[in-house]
């Protein structure tokens, strides 16, 4: 049987005669709403929302209700796979269970935001419930949204690298050169990493830039980074030379003579075996 229907559950505090008070109700829905709205747009991969939710049933004697039922905002959208998908990782988030991979920090942080009491007598208990399943949202509940949103944080942020100049060399395919108006500019193609990366050589290079031309070089001279990559975005020429894509291993009989005068171990295998 579908889920087709969530329902807000809060139990009101005895100091308000069991009364839930309307600020902290409103909240909740207001949570549970943007909480609705940002998974049905992580499982769609869409960036507004598809569904509005329908009040159909309300309660008011303690525990005070609330049903929703999902409705489509457009014609042949089913809402139903978006609704039962965020109902499940609500359910894997309170049990300590891996959550899918589309559950980002920001519906990490609105589940954790969802279970957060501001006030000791907003509420006694706060709790969902779709077709008889239930989420307490309490303070645990809170922790592991909260564990979850600091680690997707992490998995979600880009790396930092450090801007600067540092002296080496690249290799990659010399693809194009730039000199009509006296740019010394090349481009070549690494084999891994940048698309592209712009080099500029010295004017007493400029007759040696031609030989290179479609060739696999090393380009050696100060390489310029910026802080969103690790590679080089611009390097200021000092040499260049030609660099096979492919160096051929040593053959073994050009090792010959390598270990020549060191003295030779004992291949007693007793010995060798002694005290083992």
């Amino acid at each position: 049987m579908p889920k087709k229907d969530i329902t807000l559950h809060i139990e009101g505090h005895p100091g308000h005669r069991g009364n839930a008070l309307a600020h902290a109700l409103v909240e909740k829905l207001q949570k549970l709403l943007s909480a609705l709205g940002q998974a049905e747009r992580a499982f769609i991969d869409k960036r507004a929302r598809q569904t509005d939710y329908e009040v159909v049933d309300a309660g008011k004697v303690n525990p005070t209700h609330l049903t929703l039922h999902p409705i489509p905002r457009k014609v042949n959208y089913d809402p139903m796979p978006a609704f039962q998908w965020t109902f499940e990782q609500i359910e894997r988030v309170a049990t300590g269970r891996e959550v899918d991979e589309r559950v980002d920090a920001t519906l990490a942080r609105t589940l954790s935001d969802i279970a957060k009491k501001d006030h000791e007598d907003d509420y006694i208990n706060l709790w969902i419930s779709v077709d008889g399943a239930k989420v307490i949202l309490d303070d645990a509940f809170r922790i592991r949204s909260e564990a979850l949103a600091s680690r997707k944080v992490e998995q979600e942020r880009p790396p930092e690298w450090f801007a600067g100049v540092s002296h080496g060399s690249i290799v990659g395919d010399l693809l194009q050169v730039a000199d009509i108006d006296g740019e010394r500019q090349f481009v070549i193609i690494p084999p891994l990493g940048a698309g592209s990366i712009t080099c500029t050589f010295p004017e007493s290079k400029r007759e040696e830039m031609r030989k290179h031309l479609f060739k696999t070089v090393r380009v050696i001279g100060k390489l310029h980074y910026r802080q969103d990559s690790p590679f080089p975005v611009q390097v200021d020429m000092e040499d260049i030379e030609r660099a096979s894509a492919f160096e051929e291993p040593p053959h073994l009989l050009d090792m010959r003579g390598l270990f020549k005068g060191l003295e030779r171990d004992s291949d007693d295998a007793e010995a060798m075996l002694n005290g083992i």
